[in-house]
């Protein structure tokens, strides 16, 4: 299939067995749709459809069939847990509301108990992976590993969403949810998915907006560990945000410290520095679907307006005669090399 050529696109839409997670039946009666994604460290994605008749609250998969050239393609768009929030009557006819739930949404209100952690020298991908398998239906798979120097004791009354992004952040691993549902742990990507340049223009409508701000990246690194101090500090003049360029800090304190794979508090710091230099450059556009583009994903621009490598931060999917994507994607460009 070209993503770049037009395609004829029909709907269909499955409930989904718990169990097995497979599709059990079609539904009818889905007037429209829509799927937002959102790389805050959260639920990651929500929806919405409307909904003629009754359609009961459940588990619910989104799927596109894209025909071209006598070529058809099944695409798996979203999965969401679906709950009615309200509707209309009118003239015997009944028009829903339903809101679409993350699969990761049952993980965000089960709540830790009390003395549970993440022990050391575990392997915190694993940890994570099975601690968010216990509390939600969708199924989980792990890619990668990293292990906690520490424990890392989870808050009383804090949900096992929260508990799994804590133990995941240590290892700057992330969650993807792909079309299916299914969850996968596992570092960010590095290669580009999809590349945006003079080939492939007819994808993206008219007009990039971009923002970038580096007024709160920190050039200091403060861990505190029972009154002790341990600092990684940005002294290099050739960085555009160090102490010596801005003639003044600008700090970010960390009194919970996660280190990892055997790392001094002093590494820890640096690591966590230099993941903290960098300006972030925002590009807000609209473009065709393309297939396994995913929050975190990396897309590659070769034209004016969107250069380099962008990692992508949101999506919002207008659901119609294709797929079309309102999509932020990020250019990290480093201002500090850690000398």
């Amino acid at each position: 299939m070209d993503w770049d050529k037009s395609y004829s696109a029909s709907w269909r839409f499955f409930r989904v067995n718990r169990d097995t997670w497979a599709d059990v039946e079609q539904v009818y009666g889905i007037d429209s749709v829509d799927v937002t994604r959102t790389a805050n460290g959260d639920l990651l994605e929500s929806g919405s459809m409307e909904v003629t008749g009754v359609i009961d609250p459940d588990y619910y998969r989104i799927v596109l069939t894209a025909e071209q050239s006598g070529e058809v393609v099944r695409v798996d768009v979203a999965t969401l847990l679906f709950d009615a929030t309200g509707g209309e009557h009118d003239h015997g006819v009944e028009v829903r509301n339903m809101e679409g739930f993350s699969v990761l949404y049952p993980a965000s209100v089960t709540a830790i108990i009390a003395g549970e952690y993440a022990p050391a020298n575990v392997d915190g991908a694993q940890y994570a992976g099975k601690l968010l398998a216990s509390a939600i239906n969708a199924p989980v798979e792990v890619e990668g590993s990293f292990i906690l120097n520490d424990h890392v004791v989870h808050d009383f009354g804090s949900s096992v969403l929260d508990a799994v992004w804590d133990v995941l952040n240590a290892g700057n691993f992330i969650i993807q949810i792909d079309g299916r549902g299914v969850v996968h742990i596992g570092p960010k990507p590095t290669e580009p998915v999809l590349v945006l340049g003079t080939n492939n223009m007819r994808m993206l409508s008219n007009g990039i907006n971009y923002t970038t701000d580096i007024s709160k990246i920190p050039n200091r690194y403060v861990v505190i560990t029972d009154n002790n101090r341990t600092i990684a500090v940005n002294n290099d003049p050739n960085s555009s945000v160090s102490v010596v360029s801005r003639g003044y800090c600008v700090d970010e304190v960390d009194e919970s410290p996660e280190p990892i794979n055997g790392e001094t508090l002093p590494e820890y710091a640096k690591r966590k520095l230099l993941e903290a230099s960098v300006i972030k450059e925002e590009k807000t556009y609209t473009r065709e679907y393309a297939p396994n583009v995913d929050l975190y994903c990396i897309v590659r621009g070769s034209i004016r307006g969107l250069e380099g490598d962008m990692r992508i931060e949101s999506q919002t999917l207008e659901c119609g005669t294709g797929i079309t994507i309102t999509e932020k994607a990020v250019r990290e460009v480093p201002v500090w090399q850690g000398t």
